[in-house]
């Protein structure tokens, strides 16, 4: 799936991002500054300086007909900024779980796992680059 790209005026959407040869995940190290080589701006903030107030559902989408997404949720409303490394959950769902052939969140046959964020930003600030 590709991820939906935020214009400007939006402020809410729904990013996806595949993780392909996820069999492999535990069995290197990876050592990479970025993931993907696409970048997304969230409510057209692409300064250096930026922060925002949102909420978000980060989402593990199921590849099994009938599965259920394994969500988490951010209780209350969080403030990010381009300056803090905190960016998420410090624990979201075992490697065992992920894997888990009843869950149905791996699909073996394309060795992939998506993953989903549903974002609202209530408020985004831009500073100088």
């Amino acid at each position: 799936m590709d991820k939906l790209i935020l214009g400007q005026s939006k402020s809410k959407g729904t990013l996806f991002m595949d993780i392909e040869k996820v069999s492999e995940f535990t069995q290197q190290i990876i050592l990479s500054e970025r993931i993907n080589e696409s970048v997304t701006y969230i409510k057209g903030l692409p300064s250096e300086k930026w922060s925002c107030k949102c909420s978000a559902t980060l989402r593990i989408v199921p590849q099994k007909c009938g599965a259920a997404d394994f969500k988490k949720e951010f209780s209350e409303e969080r403030s990010f900024n381009s300056q803090s490394f905190a960016r998420g959950f410090s624990y979201f769902i075992s490697f065992a779980e992920l894997m888990d052939p009843e869950k149905g969140f791996y699909d073996q046959s394309e060795d992939k796992v998506t993953l989903a964020i549903d974002v609202t930003v209530k408020e985004a600030k831009m500073g100088d680059k």
